[in-house]
């Protein structure tokens, strides 16, 4: 089994209010089912990241700073900190938002 190369992951609070968003969106206008498909994908994408934590695209504005497409409506914006081990949630993005806000 691969090693773990990540320890912590940690969650900025703006990443858990665009989470919350995300699920609260999903409850209004989806089903259970959804919200719970999201869950899972973002748990094991975490768990991923734990073990391969460039494995997602550079962002270009940021130093460290990378961007993973969680489903096609979903993107979520960490930074890794090689040095710490430590991966820290910045943000999660719709696609359907406004590019043009998007600051992190």
């Amino acid at each position: 089994m691969d090693e773990e190369i990540v320890r912590d992951i940690v969650w900025t609070p703006r990443a858990a209010r665009s989470y919350n968003q995300v699920i609260e969106y999903l409850q209004q206008e989806w089903s259970d089912k959804e919200v719970e498909q999201f869950i899972t994908t973002t748990t094991l994408f975490l768990q991923k990241l734990k073990r391969y934590p460039e494995m997602c695209r550079p962002s270009g504005k940021r130093k460290h700073v990378r961007v993973g497409i969680l489903n096609k409506h979903t993107q979520l914006i960490y930074h890794y900190k090689p040095r710490k081990h430590q991966i820290e949630i910045l943000l999660f993005w719709g696609a359907r938002q406004d590019p043009s806000r998007l600051r992190y």
